[in-house]
């Protein structure tokens, strides 16, 4: 189960990225006007969306800096082996939070030069790459947080099925009390009229003695 619905996952962060738009345009940073690759993410917050960024970039041997004050990351030297000819390539990053969406502006830098298309067409097709793989890894994150939520869903649907069932159980056996409480009620019941019918025959042979005593003391007058 899991497999497919890792399979299913993996189809739809595919699908996701082939209408996703990346461009490459000017944009703004601390250097100036530069050439970046820029991607809008979707249904997540910048700070996650950041946060997610730092962890990314982990596995290209680099160390991923913010600089508060610009408001821009620098991962400098990072290995992304996928950019040819670049022993290693420094690779700044924005984010602006856009209403529903995340903007992510990235830079790289190769021999200190600003790699574009129409200069560094090869070594572009790695930074679309290094994006691609980046979109990729936050459509996964989110696929799993969706994936958790509903494990946590279903889980709570066992348990209220669980505490249905347990319910239902007690009132079975309620109901089994019951049965019995009134089986005893009813032997009870001709138990207790047996003795008013006892009773009624003791104070009528009562009755009779007292009249007898009665007639007894008529008869001394």
């Amino acid at each position: 189960m899991k497999k497919i619905l890792l399979s299913l996952s993996i189809l739809l962060i595919s699908a996701t990225y082939i209408s996703a738009q990346v461009t490459e345009v000017e944009k703004p940073m601390s250097m100036g006007l530069k050439n970046a690759l820029v991607n809008n993410f979707k249904d997540i917050k910048q700070k996650k969306l950041e946060d997610l960024w730092e962890d990314f970039m982990k596995q290209f041997d680099c160390k991923t800096k913010k600089d508060k004050k610009l408001g821009e990351y620098l991962s400098k030297s990072a290995h992304v082996y996928y950019i040819v000819n670049a022993p290693t390539t420094d690779i700044y990053a924005r984010f602006n939070e856009l209403g529903p969406v995340v903007e992510v502006s990235l830079f790289f830098v190769v021999n200190d030069a600003f790699l574009s298309s129409k200069l560094n067409a090869e070594q572009m097709k790695g930074a679309n790459e290094l994006m691609r793989q980046f979109f990729v890894f936050t459509e996964k994150y989110k696929t799993n947080e969706r994936l958790e939520d509903e494990q946590k869903a279903l889980k709570k649907a066992e348990n209220e099925l669980k505490k249905l069932a347990k319910e239902n159980e007690s009132l079975h056996k309620d109901i089994e009390n019951y049965k019995e409480k009134i089986k005893k009620a009813e032997a009870d019941i001709v138990k207790n009229q047996s003795e008013q019918d006892a009773a009624n025959v003791k104070i009528t042979d009562q009755a009779k003695k007292v009249d007898a005593v009665k007639q007894q003391l008529d008869g001394l007058k």
